[in-house]
């Protein structure tokens, strides 16, 4: 029984998690716009009856809209009037007071996630963490600020710390270049070991699933 058990989980746990981070990300992007427009059917005798299928069509309407929005808006943007637009718009956020911290740094963070710029994480590296003796992974992001440099008297290497299983969080690290060890590792093969608390290692990543008969 144990055994059937846990070959259904290497199933059906994959399955159930990505169906949950999916629906995460979908209501993130439509809740207020059909919360918006769900204000102006309410009383609708129809939509009273069918509440959840209309809510789920308009859920798969505003996805393919914003989808082909995003688009559009990246092909404008490379037009030279509408380019000229957007750079008084991004001139504009920039000037206002709070709005101008909260824009420029998503603006920032985007860029460097989906912009394919060399300002993202470089290597895959094994830091002494939390103490001397002590080794964790960690992922190399840029040369450290010159002042920091100049204060310690020597060159470091910034390194990002992530916490497991959620790497989104973590610890900046500045280390000497002596303290630091690359490894061979993908950015993905050291974020699936992370995110798997040390289960799956990079022995374990081009093998596929294993399913007990």
């Amino acid at each position: 029984m144990k055994k059937y058990f846990i070959t259904g989980l290497v199933i059906l746990l994959p399955l159930a998690v990505t169906v949950v981070l999916l629906g995460f990300v979908i209501n993130i992007l439509t809740q207020p716009f059909v919360g918006l427009i769900e204000q102006f059917l309410i009383g609708i005798p129809l939509y009273d009856k069918y509440h959840t299928a209309i809510r789920l069509l308009l859920q798969i309407i505003l996805l393919f809209g914003l989808f082909f929005f995003t688009v559009l808006l990246g092909f404008l943007a490379r037009v030279v009037v509408f380019k000229s637009l957007l750079s008084v718009y991004d001139y504009v956020l920039h000037r206002i007071p709070i709005i101008k911290t909260i824009y420029k740094a998503t603006q920032q963070v985007i860029k460097t996630i989906f912009g394919g710029s060399s300002r993202s994480f470089k290597q895959v590296v094994m830091v002494p963490f939390p103490t001397t003796g002590a080794y964790c992974i960690g992922l190399v992001s840029s040369p450290a600020p010159s002042l920091c440099e100049t204060t310690i008297g020597t060159p470091l290497t910034t390194v990002f710390v992530p916490t497991t299983p959620n790497p989104t969080s973590g610890f900046l690290m500045m280390y000497k270049k002596s303290e630091v060890i690359y490894l061979d590792m993908k950015i993905e093969d050291a974020f699936k070991y992370i995110i798997s608390c040390g289960v799956i290692t990079s022995d374990d990543l081009d093998l596929p699933p294993e399913i007990s008969p």
